[in-house]
């Protein structure tokens, strides 16, 4: 049976577009279709379904992607479709729709993952904006998938270098914090970027670094230099030392 690559790992390569990032409207009665015309006007294809059942059948959650959802409907509720997605670890983001909300359903929905929340009769100027920012967040989340496949990969002093390398540090200044020397953090810096594949942005992976991976940031303070090595600053300061115990010397045998 041959191996199919799943919708995620498809949009792991490929690097997508906002308007590439899908749009699906759950709801039980007419408004879906007036959403989706409203849609269509500014060149949004959505696809629409009557129940969250029909949605879980038809569409594969493991895909980026928008889904406007009415939070009252029969079968599973707007909040049970949050927790399925949820559940799911999916990348989709969730507006939900309410003809009767509340502040208490609308901190519901947003606890339980929805990126915004929006009362029925819906303004289609402000459910376009909310739902291009909603495919934003989802692609940033396939990105950052992308991305954390790729630092998994990284050995643990190639993580520390290219948490510096995040933070501005030079090669020089990397060498010195590490207590490497200059080739080799050029060397762990060119394997980083043949890894990386030049396709992340610098502020992704630097989130990632710092907050998303399952190392906790690098406690340099207690580093310490290797065996027979010393740092820059400690040679320096060990010259100094020894320049001013002979200029003494020197000193005291003037004064004999």
């Amino acid at each position: 049976m041959p191996i199919t690559e799943s919708s995620e790992e498809k949009a792991l390569k490929k690097d997508l577009t906002q308007e590439e990032i899908p749009v699906w409207v759950v709801d039980d009665d007419e408004v879906r279709y007036s959403i989706r015309f409203a849609l269509a006007t500014h060149g949004i294809d959505a696809r629409t379904y009557a129940s969250g059942e029909d949605f879980f059948n038809l569409v594969e959650t493991d895909q980026p992607g928008c889904l406007v959802v009415d939070l009252t409907m029969p079968g599973m509720s707007g909040i049970e479709v949050l927790k399925r997605l949820r559940d799911l670890d999916s990348p989709i983001k969730v507006i939900v729709l309410s003809g009767h909300g509340t502040i208490r359903t609308a901190v519901e929905a947003m606890e339980n993952g929805a990126i915004s929340f929006m009362e029925k009769p819906v303004d289609p100027d402000d459910l376009l904006v909310k739902i291009n920012a909603a495919r934003d967040a989802s692609l940033l989340e396939v990105r950052k998938t992308r991305v954390r496949h790729m630092l998994r990969q990284f050995s643990k002093r190639e993580t520390q270098i290219f948490d510096l390398v995040c933070q501005g540090l030079k090669n020089g200044e990397i060498a010195e914090k590490l207590f490497l020397s200059t080739r080799t953090v050029e060397s762990h810096r060119a394997n980083i970027t043949k890894r990386l594949e030049d396709c992340a942005p610098i502020g992704i992976l630097y989130e990632l670094a710092r907050t998303k991976l399952d190392t906790s940031p690098v406690q340099f303070c207690k580093l310490q230099p290797a065996r027979g090595k010393q740092s820059k600053k400690g040679e320096e300061k060990g010259e100094e030392k020894s320049k001013e115990k002979a200029e003494e010397k020197s000193e005291e045998k003037n004064e004999d």
